[in-house]
């Protein structure tokens, strides 16, 4: 049973505290914020749990064998590279770093150190992304040949990152888990229309070594929540929506269409119709819950997480090239292999 540290009692911080209370590999559960309301409310929810406004005293805590990182992108890496330093396997929410620099930093650290470092790419736990994995690897759509995905929403009241680093790392982690090439080009699109400082919407574009390719849309401009990721192979596609749970993945076959192969002389109706549609059952499974489970797993068995360091690397790789790309009209941006 291993003792866990939670920073950051925000909007998700109680919601990890809640899951690891919940796991029975987790024997300890502490939090630290150096805000008194947010502790206030964690002592109202978890009266079980200890509770700290020091990091300091956290962090020398020895029952503790790891640390959740739960604030805002501009503190992780001093508050993870602490926890490092202090012996400690590390999760780290999304997006995983401010920058590559930040980055790469951490996953040395974690590498000399021999711990364990995991980045919070949480959809990669949901079991319809984790079913779709499946599929493509069994070869049951055929070859990928291009992934769609759509995230809006109402953008948060105040926010330190832009709706790239707010939602377009969500989508960005699951096309890089699903895709089994890897990316060599952004190019991205975006507007500054109701934010005054932040980017508000943007359009992505990845090119992978293989020839596919992957378009993302993110927005805080619209009430109307959506999560769609569509993805399309040679022999059949799916598309995952996250707000038709359970049932939120749907699996079809290529299709038919009576014109492929038409000969001047046939008298047919053109037709072409959907293939074969199975919309698979899906195992109840909180995804917050897996993943911290994950996690704990990785450090007793020493296993190499689903998304670790060079996971949260490649993705905030992809986020900084659309920023650039951005920055030049979008101009398409290469890619440089990561380490």
């Amino acid at each position: 049973m291993l003792g866990v540290g939670v920073v950051g009692a925000g909007y998700w911080g109680p919601k990890v505290v809640r899951s690891l209370l919940a796991l029975p590999e987790c024997g300890l559960v502490r939090a630290c914020d150096a805000r008194p309301g947010r502790l206030q409310y964690l002592a109202e929810q978890f009266p079980q749990i200890e509770l700290t406004a020091d990091y300091n005293e956290l962090l020398s805590d020895g029952r503790l064998d790891a640390i959740f990182i739960v604030t805002p992108v501009g503190s992780h890496h001093a508050l993870a590279l602490r926890a490092l330093e202090s012996g400690r396997h590390v999760f780290v929410e999304k997006p995983f770093a401010a920058s590559t620099v930040e980055a790469r930093e951490l996953i040395e650290r974690a590498a000399a150190a021999r711990l364990v470092l995991a980045v919070g790419h949480l959809f990669v736990f949901h079991p319809g992304i984790v079913r779709l994995h499946a599929e493509l690897e069994a070869g049951a759509l055929g070859p990928l040949c291009y992934m769609e995905s759509g995230r809006v929403n109402l953008g948060p009241p105040a926010s330190e990152v832009d709706v790239l680093w707010d939602l377009a790392v969500h989508d960005v982690a699951i096309a890089l888990y699903l895709s089994r090439s890897a990316p060599v080009e952004v190019t991205a699109y975006a507007g500054r229309y109701v934010h005054p400082a932040l980017l508000d919407m943007a359009l992505l574009v990845i090119r992978y070594a293989d020839g596919s390719l992957s378009h993302h849309h993110v927005s805080w401009l619209s009430p109307n929540k959506v999560r769609r990721f569509f993805v399309a192979g040679t022999a059949g596609s799916a598309l995952f929506d996250g707000c038709l749970e359970p049932r939120a993945l749907s699996l079809f076959g290529r299709g038919y269409d009576s014109r492929i192969g038409l000969r001047d002389d046939q008298v047919i109706a053109l037709q072409y119709s959907a293939g074969e549609v199975r919309v698979p059952e899906l195992p109840a499974v909180e995804p917050l819950k897996d993943e911290c489970r994950h996690f704990l797993e990785c450090i007793a068995t020493g296993s190499r997480p689903r998304a670790g360091g060079p996971e949260g690397l490649q993705s905030i790789e992809i986020l900084e090239a659309a920023e650039q790309s951005i920055a030049q009209g979008a101009k398409p941006v290469a890619l440089r292999a990561s380490a």
